[in-house]
């Protein structure tokens, strides 16, 4: 018991409430050398649209977290084309139309086909680590994406969201059921 309570103190300890402090970290991370969080240069004038994390993108996300979950031979690392994660939003084409936009938060991935250049498989994707912890309440994740040629160059770290902002907890577990 004592040894979990020093861990909870530990995390407690590594947390970062300055949104300044967070901010200079990001930057050391992306600008440190051999750094793997590689900050992308822009074109000259380019214009970046600015998405938001919504309730309907969540609502996609909880039904494919329960096709991940409940499904019968089902991995993590497995892949689905898109029809199959959300066969059960069918009928529901209002919710499901923000489905590529949960790419901004690194909530779904494009399944690779090779290992030596960036190619993906249309329409077959996978669930990511943070999808899970986000449906979990681990994590809470930026409000805002910033788009350009469909890929997010930034994130507004502040304010964020944590999933229970967007679907009440109620609901969320209601969702959540087999």
């Amino acid at each position: 018991m004592k040894k979990e309570e020093e861990l909870q103190l530990e995390k407690r300890d590594n947390t970062i409430s300055n949104a300044d402090e967070l901010q200079s970290l990001q930057s050391n991370l992306i600008n440190a050398k051999d750094s793997k969080y590689i900050k992308l240069e822009l074109p000259l004038n380019a214009k970046f649209t600015k998405r938001r994390l919504t309730r309907k993108m969540c609502l996609c996300l909880v039904f494919i977290y329960k096709h991940y979950r409940y499904s019968e031979n089902v991995c993590e690392t497995d892949y689905f084309p898109k029809k199959v994660l959300l066969q059960y939003l069918i009928n529901f084409p209002q919710i499901t139309s923000s489905f590529n936009d949960l790419l901004y938060w690194d909530l779904i991935t494009p399944m690779p086909t090779s290992s030596s250049e960036v190619k993906y498989k249309k329409g077959w994707y996978g669930i990511t680590e943070n999808a899970i912890k986000f449906i979990q309440k681990e994590i809470g994740l930026p409000k805002y994406a910033f788009v350009y040629n469909k890929k997010a160059y930034e994130h507004q770290t502040n304010p964020y969201y944590i999933i229970t902002d967007l679907i009440e907890n109620e609901d969320l577990n209601e969702l959540l059921k087999p």
